[in-house]
């Protein structure tokens, strides 16, 4: 106790709680925002658990009756996916989730209280094969449905669906019902205990006392921020919804984490690395079942794939591509040879920089390549005969030429010349990223280092956005180097024709917008749109890219 500052003792556990002889109050606190923020902070929380939680994934909303707005949805009857698993071994587990029906909870005769609000929610946990899935009533309370200027005492309710107290799951304390109480001014929390005599023996350090401290604390600090006009910083599925890629995302976790991360090749952290690409094996799985209609309608190149991880979990899961990188990793040799086999080492060059202009076609249909002939400095390091090594002069470069028709012909250039039906996808591919909207291919691109489309290290101007003091800037909106990179991006990507797709991926990087290109704009009302030559053009050229594509095979990896 000692260690405790002194709000965090229970001020008001010795006493006889305001919501009746049953309830148990733990904390109470003085606040300045009235019922309205407080009634809006805890319906974002109710929809939002994990936010009290990182146990908690996320909630489904079953049923909601508004006594306000005399609304009444039952989605209860409805068929509610969740995280499945191809074996009963490997199924989540679940708690009483049949029961759908409203809980209700007793309350002093001396509070004039009346139903606003009540949902019934499904708690998914980041972990259902741990932590079960339940059901949960919460109630919204107040002493009038009139404006909300009218109401002075307003009280939120939680009630799991669960009736034995050994049933009640780890992320919520193990008590009938907790409600947190808004009355003139004042914040509080209670517990519906299911043995009172236990109560009577908790210390402040117990779990459900901190717990307790921390649910009145989150809701001060967000009923707060609503008083303040804070708005909601990223806006995340807005392409694929939350509830498919979580359902996904622990579907492949269960299936690959535990291997793939106690058998990791690379010196890189390997639990950053595996659950970043089950994240976005995850989306890009939820977005190609809205996009195609069958796994076998198309095949992937993953450009710069780098470990292979995620080039190995699409193909696990029954989709047709391949990865491609400059250099081999370590990784590679320790997957099967179906996967193997679709990792290619090779450098990417695209075709507009070897194959004739079509000006130059259109005179000789007969050429092939654009004639031009490419130098590239040899390491010395790279000349294995000795004898040959010990009359070179360090201080003189060694070069190698390179002609378009030997690279067009060359087993480690692609061109990215793919069927048809190909998607792209560039996974923190750096170099690659401003190319991916140039290669005609529908594409996910999800931008890291910023490179120009000669290959060097460029800084973008982000746009110019009309600030709000009130909301914080997102990864586009920021005058970062790296939102200058997702605009710049995005602006090639439209101008030569796509319908761009943004989305703030849930994945543990600070680098997670996503840029999809999958519908072609209309030329009539958005056009006209430009060339790759004319971009190539705007952009000061490619020249370069050839020399440092060709270097970069004999450079070591980067650790992403």
């Amino acid at each position: 106790m000692e260690n405790l500052k002194p709000d965090e003792l229970p001020n008001i556990l010795p006493g006889q709680s305001l919501l009746g002889k049953e309830w148990h109050g733990l904390f109470e606190t003085k606040v300045d925002f009235s019922s309205k923020h407080f009634k809006k902070a805890m319906l974002n929380l109710i929809r939002e658990p994990n936010i009290n939680s990182t146990v908690i994934l996320r909630a489904d909303i079953l049923i909601e009756n508004d006594y306000i707005d005399k609304s009444f949805v039952d989605k209860a009857s409805d068929h509610i996916d969740l995280p499945n698993m191809e074996n009963k071994e490997n199924s989540v587990l679940t708690k009483n989730i049949d029961d759908t029906t409203v809980r209700t909870i007793p309350l002093s005769s001396n509070l004039k209280l009346v139903p606003a609000l009540e949902i019934v929610r499904r708690i998914i946990p980041r972990n259902p094969f741990k932590d079960c899935i339940i059901n949960q009533t919460c109630l919204l309370l107040q002493d009038s449905l009139n404006d909300d200027a009218e109401v002075t005492q307003s009280l939120i309710v939680y009630v799991a669906h669960l009736d034995d107290p050994e049933d009640i799951p780890f992320y919520l304390p193990c008590v009938k019902a907790v409600a947190l109480f808004f009355d003139k001014g004042s914040l509080s929390v209670h517990y519906l205990p299911f043995d009172i005599e236990e109560v009577q023996k908790w210390k402040p350090t117990d779990r459900p006392v901190r717990t307790a401290y921390r649910l009145l604390k989150t809701c001060k600090k967000h009923s707060e921020g609503v008083m303040s006009g804070y708005e909601k910083r990223v806006n995340h599925d807005l392409i694929v919804p939350k509830e498919d890629f979580q359902n996904r995302y622990i579907s492949l976790k269960r299936k690959y984490s535990k291997n793939l991360v106690d058998n990791w090749k690379e010196s890189t952290d390997p639990r950053k690395h595996v659950f970043e690409d089950l994240a976005i094996a995850a989306f890009l799985i939820e977005l190609w079942s809205q996009k195609y209609p069958s796994k076998d309608s198309f095949q992937f190149r993953d450009l710069g794939c780098g470990n292979g991880l995620l080039v190995y979990i699409l193909i696990m899961e029954g989709y047709h591509g391949m990865g491609i990188d400059a250099r081999r990793r370590k990784s590679w040799d320790s997957y099967p040879e179906s996967i193997q086999e679709n990792l290619l080492e090779q450098v990417i060059i695209p075709s507009v920089l070897l194959r004739p202009h079509p000006a130059m076609i259109a005179v000789n249909p007969y050429l092939t390549d654009n004639g031009c002939i490419f130098q590239v400095p040899v390491p010395l390091k790279h000349i294995h005969d000795t004898t040959s090594r010990s009359l070179i002069d360090s201080n003189v470069p060694i070069m190698a030429y390179y002609s378009s028709a030997t690279l067009l012909e060359s087993p480690h250039v692609n061109t990215a010349e793919f069927p048809p039906n190909t998607f792209l996808i560039g996974n923190h591919s750096d170099e690659l990223t401003c190319w991916m909207p140039l290669l005609r291919f529908p594409f996910l691109v999800i931008p890291c280092c910023s490179h120009a489309l000669d290959g060097s290290k460029a800084r973008f101007p982000p746009r110019k956005v009309k600030r709000n003091d009130k909301v914080q800037p997102t990864s586009f909106q920021s005058a970062s180097s790296y939102a200058g990179l997702v605009d710049h991006v995005e602006d090639l990507a439209t101008q030569v024709g796509w319908k761009v797709e943004k989305e703030m991926l849930r994945i543990p990087s600070t680098r997670n917008a996503a840029l999809i290109g999958f519908d072609c704009l209309n030329p009539e009302t958005d056009g006209p749109f430009k060339s790759i030559y004319e971009i190539l053009a705007m952009e000061g050229g490619a020249e370069g890219w050839v020399e440092n594509a060709m270097a970069l095979s004999s450079r070591s990896p980067r650790g992403h």
